[in-house]
C-alpha cells in the first residue's frame, strides 16, 4: 500500500512538473513573439519614414520583416543583440538587425515588390554595396 501511495505521489509530482515546463515554454514563446513584433515595428517605422510608405505598404513590409525575424538566422541575431542591449544599454545592436535585413537577398527582392519606382530607387540607396 505504501508503494502504491509513493507511486501515485511521484506521478502527481511529474504531472505538475510537466505543466510547469509547458507554462514556461508558452511564456517564453509569447515573450519571443512580443519581442519580434516590437523589433519589426521599429524596423517598419524606419522604412516608412525613409521610403514614405503608405499604410498598405507598411502592412506588407511588416509581414516581410516579421517573416525574416522568425528565421533561425535572425533568431540568433536577435538573441545576441538582446543580450548586448541589456549589457550595454545601447540601441546600436538594433542597427545590426537593420543591416542584416538589408543584406538579405530574399528580403530585398520581396521588399522591392512592395515599392513603387521612386521608393525602389531610395531603397537601393539604403542597401549595402
Amino acid at each position: 500500500m505504501k508503494k502504491l501511495l509513493v507511486i501515485v505521489l511521484a506521478l502527481i509530482g511529474m504531472q505538475l512538473s510537466a505543466q510547469d515546463l509547458n507554462s514556461l515554454s508558452t511564456t517564453a514563446s509569447s515573450e519571443s513573439s512580443s519581442m519580434i513584433d516590437q523589433i519589426a515595428g521599429d524596423q517598419v517605422r524606419k522604412f516608412a519614414k525613409k521610403l514614405n510608405l503608405n499604410e498598405s505598404q507598411q502592412k506588407m513590409a511588416s509581414d516581410l520583416v516579421v517573416s525574416q525575424l522568425k528565421s533561425p538566422k535572425f533568431q540568433k541575431l536577435i538573441g545576441d543583440s538582446a543580450s548586448k542591449l541589456l549589457g550595454s544599454g545601447s540601441s546600436d545592436n538594433l542597427d545590426d538587425i537593420s543591416r542584416a535585413l538589408l543584406d538579405e537577398p530574399k528580403f530585398q527582392n520581396d521588399m522591392k515588390k512592395v515599392l513603387d519606382d521612386d521608393q525602389k530607387e531610395e531603397f537601393s540607396k539604403m542597401l549595402p554595396i
